[in-house]
């Protein structure tokens, strides 16, 4: 059947200017054929058509581990025979690439990269097909676009927006845009309606709908000579990340030091000293690191989130606050920004506000595993422990295969004195999980509840025998259970080991203390609850085990003002009270003792009837 002519445009890599001519053939013929058709100047193209002229440039990149693993899926565009352009990022470390262009699966090789841009060259030497041909001209805002990707790993699809807006970064202009993508859209093409190339997509942000990004098509050809001109500064990337996989972290913080000296402005000089950092537990290097990252980039909402949570982890409550009041209003849909304001508010005290903040980060994020985990450590700081439960069984429903909601649910149990609820529920973690050192630390901790010292033990060892990253704690534990069978010796060797490997830990030096108190060394004692009072004067705890250790000691004069000490600032403690009328009695403070106990009998009255009979009323009938 005859057809009218139409004019179409055949476009390919190697023949310039783009071929036109006339022809009676329909346009699905030439879809069949592979060939890239395009609009002529003002006629747009629909979805369906855009999708099949320009879906078999687009094609699925796998990210392989040097076991030949897949760990991840993403997207690449053809932009030239055998060649495909990816963004550099979800590239870091891969061992092998493989591309998979219209059912044809093909290894493939980093050949450039433009970091600065996070734009990579990938030659694929099996595929033939010519790909896209790259636009001079920059897009319009409010111009349809697609976005042809493989989003979530689904396969190559496609999804429509409009051209936002040019925005304007060091490294050059962005396209932003408003087609969805989806993670492993990264390394697809942004597509106008006439069928042209005019970006790479890069990222999207998350704390808004649909405000994504794509760099310029027209960057792709400066890659090869953008790469060259940087080839130093790809050497020492790559010699960066060689270390940070190979754990040699101290060689890897001399290499960041460096570089950042000489590059200041450097993002990836200041994120390797983040990981370097990291892996040798220098928080004040990993502190500047970050105000280093969030100097060169305040917008942006990750580098934000990281510097409030070193700021929380290193006590900076006040400041990490006001970066986490900033970052929400500047991020308003970013769930870990509102997180960040809630566990500062939380850290601050201001728990109704802090409750509603993480409140407001669930709402954005139902899975945001950190927000229902605020709420539960907030019900139970106020003894609300069944709706703690209720929110950690929440939680190991979301996330069925996390050991870490249940051991959340473990805790919430212990809280509330079900320390046989709690045991069961370690005894249902998944098989993977059941026999890790965490999950045995945990049944010695509810075996003690249950008052099995001798089990608990075990339980404890056990988890010491699979290399715990909690082995002070376990020693700890341990050192609880000798102590509760009185076996002195055993409990003081296990706090000195527990002590030996977190020094910074006071609980380890305070529960030493006290075994040694009650073992019959108080003069060692006494050495520890001084140094812990120099160190943390506002804890009353360490205030009263002094002034019970003087007072064993014979040094009544001097446990007095320590006793009261310790009741300053914490009235509400009735042993505190009979060791100070006690005390008091013992120095011929008679006043001193009676006014101790009007007060005490105000807190605890059979307390205070227990100090009468034991301490006043002897001195009374001596009297007599």
């Amino acid at each position: 059947m005859w057809r009218a002519p139409c004019r179409i445009r055949l476009t390919c890599s190697c023949c310039q200017p783009e071929a036109v001519m006339s022809c009676p053939f329909p346009l699905s013929l030439f879809v069949a054929l592979g060939l890239l058709v395009v609009a002529q100047p003002g006629q747009a193209l629909t979805a369906q058509e855009v999708f099949a002229a320009f879906s078999p440039s687009v094609a699925v990149l796998e990210v392989l581990d040097a076991g030949g693993r897949q760990v991840g899926s993403y997207s690449a565009t053809q932009v030239g025979t055998g060649r495909f352009v990816s963004v550099c990022e979800v590239l870091d470390g891969a061992a092998a690439v493989r591309v998979t262009l219209k059912a044809q699966v093909m290894e493939g090789r980093i050949a450039a990269r433009d970091r600065e841009r996070n734009l990579c060259l990938i030659q694929v030497d099996g595929a033939t097909a010519a790909g896209a041909v790259l636009p001079r001209r920059m897009p319009v805002p409010g111009s349809r676009v697609f976005a042809i990707s493989n989003a979530l790993g689904l396969g190559v699809g496609i999804s429509e927006g409009v051209v936002s807006g040019v925005r304007h970064y060091p490294a050059g202009d962005y396209i932003q845009f408003t087609a969805p993508i989806s993670p492993g859209s990264e390394g697809g093409a942004l597509v106008d309606d006439t069928g042209s190339l005019i970006g790479i997509i890069d990222y999207r942000r998350r704390d808004g709908q649909n405000v994504n990004f794509a760099s310029l098509a027209e960057w792709v050809g400066d890659i090869e000579k953008r790469a060259a001109d940087s080839a130093e500064i790809l050497q020492r990337y790559d010699a960066a990340r060689a270390l940070q996989q190979q754990g040699q972290w101290s060689e890897l913080d001399v290499l960041a030091t460096e570089w950042a000296r000489d590059q200041p402005d450097s993002l990836d000089a200041w994120r390797f000293s983040v990981s370097a950092a990291r892996g040798l537990n220098h928080r004040d290097k990993e502190l500047l690191a970050w105000r280093a990252l969030w100097r060169i980039n305040p917008s942006h909402a990750e580098t934000g989130a990281g510097l409030g949570y070193v700021l929380l982890a290193g006590g900076q409550v006040k400041e990490a606050l006001e970066l986490a009041k900033v970052l929400a209003a500047a991020h308003r849909e970013y769930a870990p920004a509102r997180w960040l304001l809630a566990r500062a508010q939380h850290s601050s005290g201001l728990h109704k506000e802090a409750e509603a903040s993480y409140r407001e980060a669930i709402d954005l994020d139902p899975w945001l595993m950190e927000a229902y985990q605020g709420l539960a450590a907030l019900a139970q700081l106020r003894g609300d422990h069944a709706t703690a439960i209720a929110i950690w069984s929440r939680i190991a429903g979301l996330y069925p295969d996390a050991p870490g909601p249940r051991l959340g649910l473990v805790q919430a149990y212990l809280s509330a004195g079900k320390a046989e609820r709690a045991y069961s529920v370690l005894e249902q973690l998944p098989e993977k999980d059941r026999d890790s050192a965490i999950a045995w630390f945990w049944r010695g901790y509810a075996l003690a509840r249950l008052e099995r010292p001798e089990a608990a033990m075990q339980a404890y060892r056990a988890s010491l025998a699979r290399s715990s990253e909690a082995k002070d704690r376990a020693w700890a534990g341990i050192g609880n259970a000798f102590y509760g069978l009185k076996n002195y010796p055993e409990a003081i060797a296990a706090f000195q080991s527990a002590q030996a490997l977190n020094p910074s830990e006071s609980a380890w030096d305070y529960q030493l203390g006290v075994v040694l108190k009650d073992a019959g060394r108080p003069a060692e004692a006494l050495t520890i609850f001084e140094r812990l009072v120099a160190r943390m004067p506002e804890e009353a705890s360490h205030w009263r085990q002094k002034g019970f250790t003087l007072a064993i000691l014979g040094r009544s004069a001097d446990a007095v003002p320590a006793l009261e000490r310790s009741l300053q600032l914490d009235p509400a403690q009735a042993k505190v009270w009979m060791a100070l009328i006690e005390a008091c009695q013992a120095l011929g403070r008679r006043e001193a003792a009676h006014s101790a106990y009007e007060k005490l009998r105000g807190i605890d009255g059979t307390a205070a009837e227990q100090a009468y009979r034991n301490t006043l009323y002897p001195y009374e009938e001596n009297a007599r």
